[in-house]
């Protein structure tokens, strides 16, 4: 099941004794299929270049270097996924909290928007090492896979649109 899709069953039809159907419900737009790509995570890192090794043209030196870079790249992740979800958890309790001080909210928040950038920061650290194993070539070869990416998308929502409409 897609992360971007969550399907579940909405209702068994038919009457009883006949054969029954299941509808999906499908929540929320799929945003590879929209073209919309507004964060580092949507861009590609190490597991997309490991994914594409045949596409990029990486040497078995670069994948080793890709795979082990991977593994501390994944636990800071955690370390900082977790950093927020506390962060997150402590200003829900003052905000429920009637007689918490302004002043401890507005700390709460500071600290919530801290480690979202501090998730930012590490998407994009991790964006520039895994690009810097790359050779200029093999760069440019991202910058083109992304764009006919992008073209995808965009045409194929386009195409799907057209053959509706006419």
């Amino acid at each position: 099941m897609s992360r971007w899709k969550a399907q579940r069953p909405v209702a068994v039809q038919g009457a009883p004794g006949t054969a029954a159907t299941v509808e999906t419900q499908v929540s929320g737009p799929d945003q590879r299929e929209t073209g919309r790509r507004g964060s580092a995570k949507q861009v590609g890192g190490i597991g997309m270049l490991l994914h594409h090794v045949e596409d990029f043209g990486l040497n078995d030196n670069q994948v080793e270097q890709l795979s082990k870079m991977q593994l501390g790249f994944e636990l800071e992740k955690v370390d900082l996924q977790a950093a927020l979800q506390k962060a997150k958890i402590n200003w829900r309790a003052l905000v429920r909290d009637i007689d918490a001080a302004e002043k401890d909210v507005m700390k709460a928040i500071d600290n919530v928007a801290q480690c979202e950038a501090n998730l930012r920061k590490m998407r994009y650290n991790h964006l520039k090492a895994a690009r810097g194993v790359l050779q200029p070539k093999q760069r440019n070869n991202l910058k083109t896979f992304h764009l006919k990416q992008s073209r995808q998308k965009v045409g194929g929502g386009n195409q799907a649109e057209g053959r509706r409409t006419a």
